[in-house]
């Protein structure tokens, strides 16, 4: 049995998050979870023509025999040959295309930031301690890479949670630079190559910019291209749930990275690696199989 499936929209069992598709005298059942039925349940009137990528082993749920759903690839309203197209995840995989495509310069970029104290943490803010970046031009030529640790000002004496998690002592962080040196490092970059800014998922943006208030400074990264690389795999792939940095390695690499410690080099290193695979994959140079 094929795991593509499209059909006329027969019904919708809302408290269940099953909908039904009529296929020539017979209807089937297709489950989906919380979060995809949620975004998609404006779309489920009687009538529409949707087209879905289920796992082809069938299951009990609530009474009904029901396939998973594991991807909604379009959902249209038939209109002789104009019909209404509602999403279409092809058109949405070409926009994903077009970004990594895009003809810039790319930083690829991680921080590693410091952790509370297991006792008396409520007052407790976390800064960066640890940057490493990539840059590169269009082509993917290496113009620099750099990396450093940092000297937090609000607790300047790191966690022994903080040393745990990160591996590192006290004295790498003091002879860190200042926060201010890095940022004018950053704004450099951003003046003379204008980079589309690569990260794994959304909190360096955030502590970024939290630091920079932080320090009173002007708060230029607000306007750089942060490009979440995550978020990308998660619309492509149609995924539900956050993937380490490190798994999207191992999946592309089929190399079991996921014992290395945190180190914002090595992991802006990863991600400008993670970025080239997913980059071949839309451009249908490599094929993988992410759901496995």
């Amino acid at each position: 049995m094929d795991n593509q499936v499209n059909g006329i929209l027969h019904g919708v069992l809302e408290d269940k998050r099953i909908i039904a598709i009529k296929e020539k005298r017979r209807v089937r059942f297709f489950y989906m979870s919380k979060g995809m039925f949620r975004n998609f349940m404006m779309y489920f009137t009687p009538g529409m023509y949707v087209f879905l990528q289920i796992n082809i082993k069938p299951r009990i749920h609530r009474g009904y025999l029901v396939h998973n759903v594991i991807n909604i690839e379009k959902v249209l309203k038939p209109r002789g040959n104009s019909p209404i197209v509602y999403f279409d995840i092809s058109i949405i995989k070409s926009g994903i295309q077009h970004i990594v495509n895009e003809p810039k310069n790319r930083l690829f970029i991680d921080f590693e930031m410091s952790m509370p104290p297991y006792t008396n943490y409520e007052d407790f803010i976390s800064e960066i301690i640890q940057v490493g970046y990539v840059l590169t031009d269009q082509y993917g030529n290496e113009i620099e890479s750099y990396q450093s640790y940092i000297k937090p000002t609000l607790f300047p004496q790191i966690s022994k949670r903080t040393m745990k998690f990160l591996q590192i002592e006290q004295e790498e962080v003091d002879q860190g630079i200042q926060y201010r040196e890095f940022y004018n490092r950053l704004n450099y970059i951003n003046r003379n190559y204008a980079p589309a800014v690569y990260v794994w998922g959304k909190n360096d943006q955030l502590e970024l910019n939290k630091m920079n208030k932080l320090h009173k400074l002007r708060n230029f990264t607000k306007t750089m291209q942060f490009i979440n690389l995550l978020n990308l795999h998660k619309t492509y792939f149609g995924l539900k749930n956050d993937m380490g940095l490190f798994n999207a390695y191992n999946i592309y690499a089929d190399v079991d990275l996921t014992s290395q410690k945190h180190d914002a080099m090595e992991d802006a290193t990863v991600t400008k690696q993670v970025y080239e695979y997913f980059r071949a994959v839309c451009n249908n140079q490599l094929q993988v199989d992410i759901q496995k």
